[in-house]
């Protein structure tokens, strides 16, 4: 089963390699001057660039929307198990009182 955390570096080597690939092209086939087309690549390169950091921050803010629900649900689970045991040590110390209670009133 592949791991949910590990699909930001495959999409990073994938735009690298398209990126790559779009400006081996781009060089080859390119109907403007060199200059023109290093200025067209530089363009492109910011763009897919910032592109990639707004991806970035949105898996970002994804995650850490997912963390803090995690947390708030672990909290949750501790509170209640609290209060079980809360609970139970209450009812062990009224059984202990009324064992207590009714070994002194046998003596």
């Amino acid at each position: 089963m592949p791991d949910e955390g590990s699909g930001g570096g495959g999409f990073a080597t994938g735009l690298l390699l398209g990126l790559l690939a779009g400006a081996t092209l781009a060089m080859i086939a390119a109907p403007q001057s060199g200059e023109a087309t290093r200025d067209t690549l530089r363009a492109k390169a910011r763009e897919a660039a910032d592109r990639a950091r707004e991806t970035a921050g949105d898996v970002s803010e994804t995650l850490g929307g997912q963390t803090n629900e995690l947390l708030e649900r672990g909290r949750a689970i501790v509170e209640r198990a609290r209060e079980r045991v809360d609970g139970a040590v209450a009812e062990g110390i009224d059984a202990a009182e009324q064992q207590r209670n009714e070994l002194q009133s046998r003596t």
